[in-house]
């Protein structure tokens, strides 16, 4: 490894500036596409059923986590790394630009299809995405700037992403609702083709000298892999908590839907308001970013991930307060709520990775991982699905009443984890 990147120098000029920059773009392109808030919002003002809402995020999860599985074992050479990262995002870009042009013309059984199909595709896109950029960061990024490079796309990414929906807010409109917010899509749809056409341009070793990259140890197949995990998880008692609370996790982590059906039903027709809500999820991304490396760095993992939950109940009770109160008519006020759920998951999501990362040996790590995330996929499919029913049936309001005591059971299983291995 130290070898082939003293040949090539990779985190140096322009190779560098095409890697840091193809990454903040898909940020930014990720926020303003966001499945958690932006499609759903986008699909319900095309007057789509609320059932469908709920189930986007589950869609995205399960595809992404089906081409980790499957695609892995294909990510042994530099070109073919590459491929899996600039592809993936032009053909995100291609689809969802679709969606902006065609969605409006569509009867509404289409438009469930199309959005779902949607989902499907940016959930695989991001799967082969994540397995390339891993393995071009580890070649060509030194480890003492590579996590160094990582925060800092997150928190420009962040910050450009807020920049650009004030710029570009005004630039369409229309009588419908879905004219009144395309712009947001559009603007991600243009992050997402620059980030692949900027990856597009960075040249690898292989490209010059086709020297293949190390082949991988054979993967297991993907049931083993669930096997062996259940096998390895269930012999720690660590482990095992740890897999309550990541079930319960979800909770937090496939809050964000619910969140956007009830500020859909109040803010719809409201100029402007998807452009705010993506301005507080973009800013809790920001804050999460900065707090919650801090924490992690100078205290420990576990309050990263017991105060995430805090915060997310704390915007749930937030939401229904403001409603009962009228104040959730103010847009700014949503969006503070939506800032601080964008925080919480954030410091959920960010402290359970880097948890498991501790407590783990390298060798049983995979494993633990993979039976950790179809596990919560599951259970994320038929929580979406439950609460999205209430949502459609009942009203959008009780899904945020089960979330407050979801979270709340979430940082009591977050608090009673065994401590971090020092």
């Amino acid at each position: 490894m130290a070898d082939t990147y003293s040949q090539k120098q990779p985190s140096e000029g322009r190779n560098y500036f095409l890697i840091f920059w193809s990454g903040a773009l898909a940020t930014i392109g990720g926020q303003l596409i966001n499945p958690n808030l932006v499609l759903p919002f986008l699909y319900l003002a095309l007057g789509a059923p609320t059932f469908f809402a709920g189930m986007l995020l589950p869609f995205v999860t399960g595809s992404r986590l089906i081409a980790e599985i499957f695609v892995a074992p294909f990510i042994n050479r530099a070109t073919r790394a590459k491929l899996a990262v600039y592809a993936p995002n032009l053909l995100t870009a291609a689809v969802l630009a679709a969606v902006a042009l065609f969605s409006t013309k569509l009867p509404s059984v289409m438009i469930v299809l199309l959005f779902l199909t949607t989902a499907m595709v940016l959930g695989l896109c991001q799967g082969i995405t994540s397995l390339g950029t891993s393995q071009i960061y580890g070649i060509s990024v030194p480890e003492a700037k590579r996590n160094r490079m990582v925060f800092a796309q997150a928190t420009i990414s962040g910050v450009l992403a807020i920049i650009v929906v004030l710029i570009t807010r005004d630039l369409l409109s229309g009588d419908q609702p879905m004219q009144r917010h395309i712009v947001v899509l559009w603007c991600g749809v243009i992050a997402m083709f620059a980030a692949g056409v900027a990856f597009a341009g960075v040249r690898l070793l292989e490209d010059e000298q086709r020297a293949p990259l190390p082949e991988p140890k054979k993967k297991p197949k993907p049931l083993a892999e669930l096997a062996t995990g259940f096998k390895t998880g269930m012999a720690y008692p660590w482990y095992r908590k740890f897999l309550s609370a990541r079930l319960i996790f979800v909770s937090v982590e496939l809050a964000m839907p619910f969140y956007t059906i009830h500020a859909a039903t109040l803010h719809m027709g409201t100029k402007h308001s998807l452009s705010y809500f993506v301005i507080g999820a973009s800013l809790g991304m920001v804050i999460g970013s900065l707090l919650w490396g801090w924490l992690s760095d100078r205290v420990s993992v576990k309050p990263v991930m017991w105060l995430g939950c805090l915060i997310a109940a704390i915007s749930a009770l937030m939401a229904l307060g403001f409603t009962f109160l009228g104040y959730a008519q103010n847009v700014w006020v949503y969006a503070l709520v939506i800032l601080l759920l964008s925080l919480g998951g954030n410091g959920v999501i960010y402290g359970r990775y880097l948890y498991l990362i501790q407590m783990s040996v390298e060798k049983e790590r995979p494993y633990l991982v993979a039976l950790g995330d179809v596990s919560a996929g599951l259970v994320g499919i038929v929580f979406a699905a439950i609460l999205g029913a209430v949502a459609h049936l009942h009203d959008p309001i009780t899904p945020i009443v089960v979330l407050v005591v979801l979270n709340t059971i979430a940082m009591f299983y977050a608090f009673r984890l065994p401590p971090v291995k020092s």
